[in-house]
């Protein structure tokens, strides 16, 4: 009877090293599947982060909106919008204020300053040669039909040799007139205006300047 014994070690099956690759397999799947739903939580998060955002911003749009119209409709509005219309309309043409202030001054009469307000009022310095001229300039002043009321606030005198009496002085003064020489006096007015007033006179001016 014979009888066979095998020494070489048995070798191992087949099954084992599959189930490892299955389980491998199953493992990074597994893994995967969790990094993707982790993915597609945090992306979740977000879009409704910005889909709430975006509900809010037109939330707070149509609150604007809806407080603008009211606004728009109010009262108020209407008053601002009346007093921006009325501020427009006020408006003049300082140039043209100038040019019908130097035209009524006399020869050696010349505008020294000028101040423009919105108050409708203009506060101007005039050298003149006598008293009489700034006089008579005040006089001119009031003839413009856009001037409302016009005064003379102030007046004054280079001459200083005014007051003295002595044969030096009388000798002085005698010089200067000989020279051609005078003393200028400086005034000072105020005038109130209408802003109506300067528009409709400038338009005349206009109409009368065009062919």
């Amino acid at each position: 009877m014979l009888v066979e014994i095998n020494l070489l070690p048995k070798k191992e099956p087949k099954k084992s090293a599959m189930l490892a690759w299955v389980l491998a397999a199953a493992g990074l799947a597994a893994l995967l599947a969790g990094l993707f739903f982790w993915q597609y939580t945090n992306d979740k998060k977000k879009l409704d982060s910005v889909e709430e955002s975006l509900v809010l911003n037109n939330k707070i749009a149509e609150s604007s909106q809806a407080s603008l119209k009211n606004y728009e409709e109010s009262d108020s509005a209407k008053d601002l919008k009346t007093a921006i219309t009325w501020a427009e309309e006020q408006k003049v043409d300082n140039v043209f204020i100038l040019k019908q202030l130097t035209a009524i001054l006399p020869d050696r009469g010349f505008i020294q300053e000028l101040e423009v307000s919105e108050k409708e009022k203009v506060t101007l310095n005039v050298q003149f040669d006598t008293k009489s001229a700034a006089a008579y300039y005040l006089n001119s002043l009031l003839q413009y039909s856009w001037v409302d009321e016009a005064v003379l606030v102030d007046s004054k005198s280079t001459d200083i040799l005014e007051g003295k009496v002595s044969d030096q002085i009388d000798e002085a003064i005698e010089s200067l007139k000989e020279g051609d020489i005078e003393p200028r006096y400086y005034a000072t007015y105020e005038i109130m205006f209408s802003a109506a007033g300067i528009k409709a006179a400038q338009k005349t001016d206009e109409g009368e300047d065009s062919p």
